[in-house]
């Protein structure tokens, strides 16, 4: 029985029948089992129906003044297909009964009323009514939330990329203006690989409630991607309006969550307007992309462009870049060259700087210069990083079992910065270690200034794990970036490496020769060790000697090699300790 009592309408032009219903069937009214309801005809039978429609059964008389019971029964499935009509008459032959049944009549009782039979039928009708309409409801429901999940983002509760699409072709057929507006938050990614799905997400649900803070009036914002999302916003006609919107969605998402010492989002945006030659809906929302991807590949802070269709072609490359990447990684097309690290004063192999290269089927050998940023940006660094590790861990090892006369020295190893941002990275350089039975100090870590300027703080982190591993850490490229002192001395650091634009140049410009002086000396001054790169010419080369740079490597020496002629390249030079 439902919770609520069931409502029952009594339609009967006999008064008596209403006092006898309510005297006879008290006690189940006590109870609250039923409420009844009365009419003296169809016509108010019809008006109570339309007032009362959780009505569940009617009880109707069939010859009554101005709408008879066989009219009625004609009009109830009308107003409700569930409602069931119960006839209650005292003219119960076989064709009256046929009549009332071919009509919609769910049973037929006679009069006089037994109310025991009445009941029974009562309780059996309202119990039908009941599971039919609760069905009804339950198919209602799921039709309900299979079109949420249709047009909605599980994880945001956000409007998804058919209900913009939705939006847009409304705003087409009614011939309005508006703008659609593609972003993207390129450090999700980053921070889901580096800190977990949870604080990704966490990051993910902070930037949406950001975004919809700047929305107003009919503005829609919908999550189209994991870390992409479109706007549609009504209204728009000129560019101008257009890209003072967008920098509101740029500065939302300059935000931190917590105390975690991650740097904000860096968003994206990507503008098409009505104006555009379109008629299709999924033609705006993929200039916009287009747009956005476009934005992308110029910087990687955030940036607005405006869609034209000159660059469908630029993005269209480097879509395509992308997914060989993912190829490349798959079909393990990347290879290592090693760079050999000299003594400056013994002249002694010191060590090796491991060389990322892209062995690709068609185009051959690919510098990571033209990859390595496509790389980062769309979290693939992160698994080839890992192999980058392991396969010069394993290569050091190799050399270390098949030349040990030669040993030690070190493998110098370049990281991203996104590398930096796992915390698990320490823990997966100490497996290696003893899977291949190294010695942290046999492994040095170049990292960038920027990076460490970018996420100081949990840079910090790792650097003071790797020194506990007593793996060495070198700032590659030093002086491009943000050169601090404070850092310096801060950051527990090993090695200095010149960049090589200075080594260039230093025999010709004397500035460049002031930059290599101040470097050597101010990493002697901290107990740091110097790494001149790029060595072209025996002059450069005797600079560095004479400045006391203690290591160098270039094509003075050597060019990055293939590791199985390493040796055979070298085959009497000793090892520097």
């Amino acid at each position: 029985m439902p919770s609520q009592p069931a409502s029952i309408l009594v339609v009967d032009d006999e008064i008596e029948l209403q006092r006898l219903i309510e005297r006879r069937l008290q006690v189940p009214l006590e109870k609250g089992e039923f409420q009844f309801l009365f009419a003296t005809n169809g016509v108010e039978a019809m008006e109570q129906l339309a007032q009362h429609p959780e009505v569940s059964v009617v009880l109707t008389d069939l010859n009554m003044p101005g709408m008879d019971g066989f009219a009625l029964l004609e009009q109830i499935p009308k107003i409700d297909p569930f409602l069931k009509a119960v006839v209650v008459s005292a003219y119960g032959d076989i064709e009256n009964i046929r009549t009332a049944m071919n009509r919609g009549a769910f049973d037929f009782l006679t009069k006089p009323i037994n109310f025991r039979d009445l009941m029974l039928t009562i309780r059996k009708t309202v119990s039908l009514v009941c599971q039919a309409r609760q069905q009804q409801a339950q198919l209602e429901n799921a039709v309900a939330s299979l079109h949420y999940l249709a047009h909605h983002d599980p994880l945001t509760g956000l409007p998804n990329q058919n209900a913009i699409l939705e939006r847009i072709r409304a705003a087409i057929e009614a011939r309005e203006s508006f703008a659609v507006l593609f972003l993207d938050l390129n450090r999700f990614q980053v921070i889901k690989y580096g800190f977990g799905d949870v604080t990704a997400e966490e990051f993910l649900i902070q930037g949406v409630k950001r975004l919809g803070e700047c929305l107003a009036g009919e503005d829609m914002l919908a999550r189209v991607w994991k870390d992409e999302f479109a706007l549609f916003l009504p209204g728009m006609e000129t560019a101008e309006v257009a890209k003072e919107r967008a920098e509101q969605f740029h500065d939302a998402l300059e935000f931190s969550l917590g105390d975690r010492p991650i740097a904000s989002f860096h968003s994206h945006i990507g503008i098409a307007l009505s104006s555009l030659d379109y008629s299709q809906a999924e033609d705006f929302l993929r200039a916009a992309d287009t747009a956005m991807h476009y934005a992308r590949m110029q910087t990687s802070k955030h940036n607005t462009m405006l869609f034209n269709p000159e660059m469908q072609v630029a993005v269209f490359n480097r879509l395509q870049l992308e997914s060989e990447l993912e190829t490349a990684l798959k079909e393990q097309e990347f290879r290592l060259y090693y760079q050999p690290i000299f003594n400056l004063e013994t002249l002694k192999l010191a060590g090796f700087e491991a060389l990322l290269r892209w062995q690709h089927p068609q185009k051959g050998i690919i510098s990571p210069s033209h990859f390595v940023s496509v790389a980062e940006e769309t979290g693939l660094i992160l698994p080839l990083g890992e192999w980058i590790l392991q396969e010069a861990c394993d290569r050091l090892h190799h050399w270390h079992q098949q030349y040990p006369e030669s040993f030690p020295f070190f493998m110098s190893i370049n990281l991203s910065g996104i590398q930096l941002l796992n915390v698990e990275l320490p823990d997966y350089i100490e497996r290696l270690l003893s899977h291949y039975k190294l010695k942290g100090s046999q492994i040095k870590l170049e990292i960038t200034e920027s990076v460490l300027m970018d996420n100081t703080e949990v840079v910090m982190r790792l650097l003071e794990r790797f020194r506990e591993q007593n793996i060495r850490l070198s700032i590659d490229d030093f002086g491009t970036g943000y050169s601090s002192l404070s850092y310096l001395q801060s950051l527990p650091l090993d090695t200095l490496k010149i960049d090589q634009s200075f080594v260039k140049n230093m025999d010709g410009s004397q500035k460049s020769l002031d930059i290599v002086k101040t470097i050597i000396t101010l990493a002697h001054s901290l107990g740091l060790d110097v790494i001149g790169e790029g060595i072209e010419t025996q002059r450069q080369f005797q600079i560095l000697q004479t400045l006391g740079c203690e290591l160098g490597q270039g094509f003075y020496f050597s060019p990055p090699l293939d590791p199985k002629t390493m040796f055979s390249q070298f085959p009497t030079v000793g090892c520097s300790d």
